[in-house]
């Protein structure tokens, strides 16, 4: 057991304070989502291509409504995911300084769980781009190269970091070194 606490790294607790600052504005701003959804309405109608739209009317409103709320949902996935994981690299990156390991092992566990700082941004880029290019040509890029990378990293650091901890409780000598 660690006989005093640990601070972890600045730059992980920097990361998860953006974020978190982050999450907050992106919920502050849906006080503008009115200006944001006829911005993006306008943005779809400008492009009847790129979002399949008819030119009849009571074919494309359904349709446009549709593609401006996956942007709209995608700010507000941008301001839940800030708040999250931004709380999360808080946690984490302080449970993985605790741990009693080698700080190869540590930092390596707070590297891969800070790395998911670079996952909400991905909400962002969905929110911005889907009224120019739509969701069908965003989806990969962000996906594979968002996402999947970075939240997959902090998943790997969580597991990481939790599997350690459970390592050392159920080690040989744990009860004894608890005390």
């Amino acid at each position: 057991m660690v006989s005093e606490w640990r601070k972890p790294p600045i730059w992980a607790v920097g990361a998860g304070l953006f974020l978190m600052a982050l999450g907050a504005s992106a919920g502050a701003s849906l006080v503008f989502q009115d200006r944001f959804y006829d911005f993006a309405r306008q943005r779809v109608v400008e492009r009847p291509q790129v979002h399949g739209l008819t030119g009849i009317t009571a074919v494309d409103e359904p349709r446009i409504t549709e593609v401006v709320e996956q942007s709209n949902r995608s700010f507000r996935m941008l301001h839940v995911h800030g708040l999250g994981v931004g709380l999360l690299i808080l946690v984490a990156s302080t449970a993985a300084a605790q741990l009693t390991a080698p700080d190869q092992l540590r930092t390596w566990l707070t590297v891969l769980v800070t790395l998911g700082a670079l996952y909400p941004p991905g909400w962002l880029l969905f929110g911005a781009l889907i009224p120019f290019y739509g969701f069908a040509l965003l989806r990969a890029p962000i996906e594979y190269g968002i996402f999947l990378p970075f939240g997959g990293a902090a998943i790997v650091g969580l597991w990481g970091t939790a599997a350690s901890y459970l390592v050392r409780t159920f080690s040989p000598g744990a009860a004894s070194s608890a005390a």
